[in-house]
C-alpha cells in the first residue's frame, strides 16, 4: 500500500482540489461546497489556536451529527489536536473518565445536551465550554422553527469560562495567526472514539491518521465501491462512533459526495429520510431496515438507493432476504449491503458487495486485509466451515485503547512473522471462496454440565430461520447452579393468533436441531419488540437479562406461565445502572 503522509485533513482537501464547487453537505435546507466548508475548516481552526488549543492536545465533543461537528474534527486535526467523540449518556455517567483523566481542557456541546449534562460538567476539571446548536448551518426557516438554547445564568458553572459557537467562528474568522500544520509523523493520533459498550466498559479507541487515510486507500483500490462525486450519502449514524466518522464521513469526503447530515438517529423515521433527500448510498443499523418491512413502499420509489449498507450486529438468513425482497421490489438497485469491522479497524475489514446473490454474508476481505480463524481454546488455525475466533490485520488498526494499556496488550498479538494482528473476539466462519460469515461474540455462549461450549446464536439462527419468527434474541440466565439458554421472539404479524402452536413447532425443532438436550431454551418470552440501546442503536440484549415474568416453559403437559428468577436478575446494582443510562437519554 502507499503510504499517504499527510494529515487526514490534506488527504481530504488534495483530492477534493477539482471538486471545490462541489457540494460536501447538505442540513436542514442548507448546503456547504467543498470551499466553503475547507474554509470554514480552517476558520475554526484558527479559533482553536485563539483558545490555546495546541498540537497533541485532547479536545471532547459531545455533539450529534451536524456540520460544525465534522468542521471542528477536521479543524482539530489541521493543528494536530485530537478529538475525543463522546456519547452524551457516556459522559452524563463517567465524566471524569473524558476529561480529568485525559487531560482535555475544552468541551463542545451541544445546547440540548448541556442541561442533562451540566452536573457531570460541574464534577470535572473542565476550562472552557463551547455551546453549540443544531441550528449552526441550517436554512433561516429553520432557525426560526427551532431555536437556539440560550444558558440562563444559574446553568453556568462557576470558574469555567464559556463561549458559543457564533463567538468562536468570529473569534476565527478575525484571527491574524498562521495555521501551523505539524509536519507528518507515522502514527499520529487523530481521534478517540468509544466502543459500544455492548461487552463492557466502553473503551477509547485511537484512531490515527494513518488509519483513515490507509481506509480511503482500500477503497480507492475497489474503486470507491462505485461512489463518485456529487452522489448523495445520508449520514444517519452519528459521528460520536468509529463507523460513522470513518466509513460514513471520512470516506465519501475523500470521493466527493454530497453528506446529508440527519442529527436525530431514529430508524423509524427510514422511510421518510430516504425518500426526502434520496441517496445512492446509506448506511444504518439493522433497526433501520427492520422498520422498512411493515412499511407500504410503492414499486419503484427506492430507485435512487444503489447502496443500501447495514452493520453492526449479525442479519440472521430469513431477515436478510425478507428485507431484500422488500427494498428490490421498491426499485432498489441491489441487495442488502453488509459490512464487519471494529472501531479498533477503523471500521469495515469485510463487505459482501462483490458477492453475487448476497444475503446475510459478512463478506470478502479489503484490500491489504489479512484475517486467520483460529480455536478459541489452542490458538491453532480451523479448516474451512469451522467455527472459531477471527483475528485481524489491518494498515488500519487502531494505535490503542486511550490509557488502558491492560485492555491494549489483551488485544493486540504479534505472530512469529512478526505481523500485528487484532483479536476481536467474535466467532466466524470462511468458506472455500474466502467469504467470510461472523456470527456472533465468543462470549455469546455458556458452558453446559458437561463442559461443552453451547453458543447462543447457534440456537438463535436456528429459531430465526422459522417461519412463525420474525425476530429472536437468546440470553444465558444462572438459575442455581445451571446455567440456560432463554429464547426471546418476536413473531411474524399471521403468527400472533397461534402462539402457542408456533412455540411447539419452533421447540420440537430445537429439539430434532439439537443433540444436546442443553441447547434447547429452557423457556420463551413472546414480545412486541426488541429493546434498543440509546447508545448504539444495537438490540439491548443486556435488559433482557434482568425480565422475570411472563416467560413460558414447555413440558409434556404444555405451555405454562412461570416467572425466572435468575442469579442476574438478583443484581440490584447492575440493574439501577442499567436504568441510569436509559434515563439518561
Amino acid at each position: 500500500m502507499k503510504k499517504t503522509e499527510s494529515t487526514v485533513i490534506e488527504n481530504i482537501v488534495k483530492r477534493n482540489e477539482n471538486n471545490l464547487n462541489g457540494v460536501a453537505f447538505e442540513s436542514f435546507g442548507s448546503k456547504l461546497t467543498y470551499k466553503e466548508f475547507f474554509e470554514l475548516v480552517d476558520t475554526l481552526a484558527k479559533g482553536f489556536i485563539e483558545l490555546g488549543v495546541k498540537n497533541g492536545d485532547i479536545v471532547t465533543m459531545c455533539m450529534a451529527g451536524t456540520i460544525d461537528s465534522i468542521a471542528h474534527f477536521y479543524a482539530l486535526n489541521r493543528v494536530g489536536a485530537v478529538a475525543q467523540l463522546v456519547n452524551p449518556n457516556y459522559f452524563k455517567v463517567n465524566s471524569k473518565k473524558y476529561i480529568n483523566e485525559t487531560g482535555s481542557e475544552l468541551l463542545i456541546v451541544l445546547d440540548k445536551f448541556y442541561p442533562m449534562l451540566q452536573d457531570a460538567i460541574a464534577s470535572t476539571n473542565i476550562k472552557k465550554i463551547m455551546i453549540s446548536s443544531i441550528t449552526e448551518y441550517a436554512s433561516l426557516l429553520y432557525k426560526i422553527l427551532v431555536r437556539r438554547k440560550k444558558l440562563k445564568k444559574e446553568q453556568l458553572i462557576s470558574g469555567v469560562e464559556y463561549i458559543t459557537y457564533p463567538e468562536f467562528y468570529k473569534l476565527g474568522f478575525k484571527s491574524r495567526k498562521e495555521i501551523v500544520s505539524p509536519k507528518y509523523t507515522e502514527q499520529k493520533e487523530a481521534a478517540v472514539v468509544f466502543t459500544s459498550g455492548s461487552t463492557g466498559n466502553p473503551k477509547g479507541v485511537v484512531i490515527t491518521n494513518d488509519a483513515l487515510n490507509n481506509m480511503i486507500s482500500m477503497y480507492d483500490i475497489k474503486d470507491g465501491f462505485g461512489a463518485r462525486a456529487g452522489d448523495r450519502n445520508l449520514v444517519l449514524i452519528p459521528p460520536m462512533y468509529g463507523t460513522s466518522l470513518c466509513h460514513c464521513i471520512n470516506t465519501p469526503l475523500a470521493f466527493g459526495c454530497v453528506n446529508i447530515m440527519q442529527p436525530a438517529y431514529n430508524p423509524q423515521t427510514f422511510l421518510k429520510d430516504l425518500m426526502k433527500y434520496k441517496p445512492k448510498l446509506v448506511a444504518g443499523s439493522l433497526a433501520h431496515y427492520i422498520g422498512l418491512l411493515n412499511k407500504d413502499i410503492k414499486d419503484g420509489s427506492l430507485s435512487f438507493l444503489e447502496m443500501p449498507i447495514a452493520g453492526g450486529e449479525p442479519v440472521p438468513t430469513k431477515l436478510a432476504m425478507q428485507i431484500n425482497e422488500k427494498i428490490r421490489n421498491a426499485g432498489a438497485k441491489g441487495n442488502l449491503i453488509i459490512g464487519y469491522g471494529m472501531s479498533e479497524f477503523s471500521t469495515m475489514v469485510t463487505f459482501n458487495i462483490d458477492i453475487e446473490n448476497r444475503t446475510n454474508e459478512s463478506g470478502t476481505l479489503l484490500p491489504f486485509i489479512k484475517a486467520k480463524i483460529v480455536n478459541p481454546i489452542t490458538n491453532e488455525p480451523v479448516g474451512v466451515n469451522e467455527k472459531g475466533i477471527i483475528k485481524i490485520s489491518t494498515p488500519c488498526i487502531m494505535k490503542g485503547y486511550l490509557n488502558n494499556p491492560e485492555d491494549t496488550e489483551k488485544f493486540f498479538e504479534v505472530d512469529e512473522d512478526g505481523i500485528l494482528w487484532g483479536n476481536t473476539g467474535d466467532i466466524a466462519t470462511v468458506d472455500a471462496e474466502g467469504v467470510y460469515r461472523v456470527v456472533g461474540r465468543g462470549t455469546d455462549s455458556f458452558i453446559d454440565t458437561n463442559g461443552n461450549i453451547i453458543y447462543l446464536f447457534d440456537i438463535e439462527n436456528k429459531i430465526a430461520s422459522n417461519k412463525y419468527v420474525k425476530e429472536c434474541e437468546l440470553v444465558s440466565l444462572t438459575i442455581g447452579e445451571k446455567v440456560v439458554p432463554v429464547a426471546h421472539i418476536v413473531l411474524e404479524d399471521f403468527a400472533k393468533e397461534l402462539s402457542s402452536e408456533a412455540l411447539l413447532v419452533i421447540n420440537a425443532e430445537c429439539k430434532e436441531e439439537f443433540i444436546n438436550p442443553e441447547a434447547v431454551p429452557y423457556a420463551y418470552k413472546l414480545r412486541d419488540k426488541f429493546p434498543t440501546s440509546p447508545i448504539s442503536g444495537k438490540r439491548d440484549y443486556e435488559t433482557l437479562k434482568y425480565e422475570t415474568e411472563d416467560y413460558l416453559k414447555i413440558t409434556d403437559e404444555g405451555i405454562t406461565t412461570i416467572s425466572i428468577v435468575s442469579e442476574e436478575s438478583k443484581k440490584d446494582n447492575e440493574i439501577e445502572d442499567v436504568k441510569k443510562l436509559k434515563m439518561s437519554i
